[in-house]
């Protein structure tokens, strides 16, 4: 599209080697085909006044307008977001149906930032950042990474209509492709924290239904049912610091040993559990027997799926799929005694040039 300088597309003549977010100069001569031959004797100067005033034309005119859209940003607190950067036609159908979804649920309190899921789930459920889905990005200093959370946008939020509004709702958004490839990697990059939430709640949101029930059975056959930690992991840990507590061995107990049992003491107190105790202690039974049980008597994970279907303007992007008919009835055109038009031109309009005809 013309930014306002005719004759050349801005991301034709952009110099490949500018930096992103970069105060570099946008264009160069090279751009417009006269730095190699200027000054080699084929003709004018590395000073040549056209190509210079071109050049910052076009340099004003992108600055302007990159200004302008920032400014809109900066009105939001949100002047760095890459929004406003050009982007694919996929993830402009993903954005627009977002924006459907949260017009549709203005009544949601969302976690917008990466920053504020990070707070949600490492300060506020003490989650480690392990669990927590990321994509480590290469930095411009060499051997330099940067690892992001979150990275894929999709909204995150706090939901009254839903069975218990504390709980975090995770969501997906359908790129309106032809199978589940997408939602199945999506799914597999957050079981980490899918298992560690006590809850999982989540919205398919689509502009068709088409995957609405394989989304459904796909997504309860991968999300996890069981907390982790692994229950049976915690429960020979639990008898493990248990019998070394009440057989005195205090120091062989760290603090955070001890802060383990207190919490298991509280969390473990079915009979079905304590029955396990003594015949562990006494070798009657083994290890697996003991963890396969506290597997069992874990209390299972409450796993919701709801789809939701949103307009997100999907017919910008569909091929208009209606045809003219090549045997179109043809209508004959008669003579009609009414009038054509209405009182506004009435048989005044146009008197004046009739009468100098005809004189």
């Amino acid at each position: 599209m013309s930014r306002g300088f005719d004759g050349f597309e801005l991301d034709d003549i952009r110099d490949s080697n500018r930096g992103s977010g970069s105060n570099n100069e946008s264009y160069t001569l090279e751009s417009f085909g006269f730095g190699r031959e200027i000054g080699r004797g084929r003709g004018g100067s590395s000073s040549d006044p056209s190509a210079r005033l071109r050049l910052q034309k076009l340099r004003d005119t992108e600055s302007a307008s990159d200004r302008a859209v920032r400014l809109v940003y900066r009105a939001m607190a949100r002047e760095n977001l890459r929004n406003r950067r050009e982007h694919s036609i996929e993830h402009i159908r993903i954005k627009l149906a977002i924006l459907d979804f949260v017009l549709a649920h203005l009544d949601y309190r969302y976690l917008e930032t990466e920053a504020d899921k990070l707070d949600y789930f490492s300060k506020e459920l003490g989650l480690k950042r392990e669990v927590l889905p990321s994509k480590r990005y290469a930095g411009a200093i060499r051997e330099r990474t940067t690892d992001r959370y979150f990275v894929d946008k999709f909204p995150m939020f706090f939901a009254p209509d839903f069975p218990d509004p504390t709980v975090v709702t995770f969501s997906f958004v359908d790129p309106g492709l032809l199978s589940l490839t997408t939602f199945d990697s999506h799914i597999f990059h957050y079981l980490s924290l899918f298992a560690a939430v006590p809850k999982v709640n989540l919205v398919y949101i689509a502009t068709r239904s088409t995957h609405f029930e394989a989304a459904k059975k796909l997504f309860l056959a991968m999300a996890p049912t069981v907390s982790n930690p692994d229950p049976g992991v915690e429960g020979l840990r639990y008898f493990h610091y248990r019998y070394l507590w009440e057989s005195k061995q205090y120091g062989k107990l760290k603090t955070e040993e001890i802060a383990f049992l207190s919490d298991a003491q509280k969390r473990f107190t079915d009979h079905r559990i304590e029955a396990l105790y003594q015949p562990f202690l006494h070798g009657q039974i083994t290890t697996n027997v003991v963890s396969e049980q506290f597997r069992k008597l874990a209390p299972k994970r409450e796993v919701s799926f709801r789809a939701e279907l949103v307009d997100g303007q999907a017919a910008l992007f569909e091929p208009n799929l209606a045809r003219r008919s090549s045997h179109q009835t043809e209508t004959r055109v008669t003579g009609c005694s009414g009038a054509t038009f209405g009182r506004a031109f009435n048989g005044a309009f146009g008197a004046e040039a009739q009468q100098a005809q005809e004189k």
